[in-house]
């Protein structure tokens, strides 16, 4: 598994990505929801991604909010992410149990419907200082049911390096663009250890 990480603004990297004619089979992601997430400043509006996305790849899937999916143009198919004990609540109040996962480009998807248990989530992402990472056996499946074996993924916002994670662990090749300095060196560490773990095993 090759992993190659950036650093910088993802519009910019992918647009270059672009010129050099590097080829992606699928970007899966998890994009700022503009939510102003516990007043993260990242999150305070979401980027016009997608159309500099679908120019690098014609498979696209990534998480996003019950509220903001509208926010994107008509998916062509939407997978669910229900998460049991959610941790935090809405604007509205509620606890929020699921999570949509919009799929953009053609890719049969047997079951689009994956579940997450909230302790188990909380306890492997504790060492993390990303606050909002997402669960790795949710991007295990999404790398799995999304690309095939010795597939090229990217996830233009890195965060801690959970998409990478799955794909050291899929023999995914993977390239990370995250802005944050202090989330890069996170990732970075992460997916390193991954693909030693995964190195390990092999021998």
């Amino acid at each position: 598994m090759r992993a190659n990480l950036y650093h910088g603004n993802c519009l910019d990297i992918m647009e270059d990505m672009i010129a050099k004619g590097i080829v992606i089979d699928a970007i899966i992601t998890d994009p700022p929801y503009g939510l102003n997430y516990r007043d993260n400043k990242w999150d305070t509006e979401i980027p016009n991604w997608l159309p500099i996305a679908q120019r690098l790849t014609q498979l696209i899937g990534f998480t996003t909010a019950p509220t903001t999916q509208w926010d994107y143009p008509r998916p062509d198919w939407v997978c669910c992410w229900h998460r049991r004990a959610a941790a935090s609540r809405s604007a509205n109040g509620g606890f929020n149990h699921w999570s949509p996962i919009l799929i953009y480009g053609k890719r049969k998807i047997p079951v689009d419907f994956y579940e997450t248990s909230f302790g188990k989530t909380v306890h492997e992402n504790k060492h993390l200082i990303h606050p909002s990472p997402k669960p790795l056996e949710l991007y295990i499946w999404l790398v799995d049911k999304l690309t095939d074996d010795g597939a090229t993924v990217l996830d233009p916002f890195m965060g801690s390096g959970t998409t990478g994670d799955a794909c050291a662990k899929l023999g995914r090749n993977f390239y990370g663009i995250e802005k944050d300095e202090e989330y890069l060196d996170e990732a970075t560490r992460r997916i390193e250890l991954a693909q030693q773990q995964m190195s390990m095993r092999m021998y």
